[in-house]
């Protein structure tokens, strides 16, 4: 009946969707990258699911440090798929520039961005449609 409390993300299923809320302002530092990472693998574990958002919306900063848990969550994936969502103008310049998101469609970068988190779930529910 509870439900695993964490400091540093919140988390809710969305359209099918696990959504995880990242709730530090500024990402940077080992202590917190290591805690961040750990929580974002067991949540994810937890939930058993393939298709994860992270959504930045409350995040203003972020250093190379904080880029270690988004690397681990996505190694943790195994197959699965990242798209995160809601990335200010900073955070999207720093993950353009470390060649970790595209915004040519590449398939070679590790994550995928979407403008928003509707656009974010409404990419990971279309693969496979169909018609």
């Amino acid at each position: 009946m509870a439900e695993a409390q964490f400091k540093h993300i919140q988390c809710h299923v969305e359209q099918g969707v696990f959504v995880v809320n990242l709730l530090d302002k500024q990402l940077r530092g080992d202590e917190l990258a290591d805690a961040l990472r750990q929580e974002l693998i067991a949540a994810v574990n937890k939930a058993g699911t393939q298709r994860v958002v992270l959504d930045f919306k409350d995040v203003d900063y972020l250093s190379s440090s904080g880029i270690r848990p988004l690397l681990s969550l996505r190694r943790n994936l195994q197959g699965g798929r990242l798209v995160l969502c809601n990335l200010g103008p900073m955070i999207a310049d720093v993950l353009h520039a470390t060649r970790l998101i595209s915004t040519s469609g590449s398939s070679t970068v590790p994550f995928e961005a979407a403008p928003d988190l509707a656009t974010a779930i409404a990419r990971l529910n279309d693969v496979g449609s169909g018609i």
